[in-house]
């Protein structure tokens, strides 16, 4: 991940936005591995990075700035 020297909400959301695409290049980089740990663990790492980016989403969609 990159470092943020000044951190807002739309730099958050772009951060995972990108992470969220690198993690499914990656399932399809290993889709010949299914059924094995590591890729299990990509797919939770897709889920959980998604799961966040739709919190950030919502909270920027609900006037949260984060400079309070």
């Amino acid at each position: 991940m990159q470092v943020l020297k000044e951190i807002t909400l739309d730099k958050v959301i772009n951060l995972y936005e990108g992470q969220v695409v690198h993690d499914k290049k990656q399932l399809i980089e290993w889709d010949d591995h299914r059924r094995t740990p590591l890729y299990e663990l990509k797919e939770r790492t897709l889920a959980q990075d998604k799961m966040i980016l739709g919190a950030l989403k919502c909270a920027r969609a609900n006037g949260y700035s984060g400079e309070e």
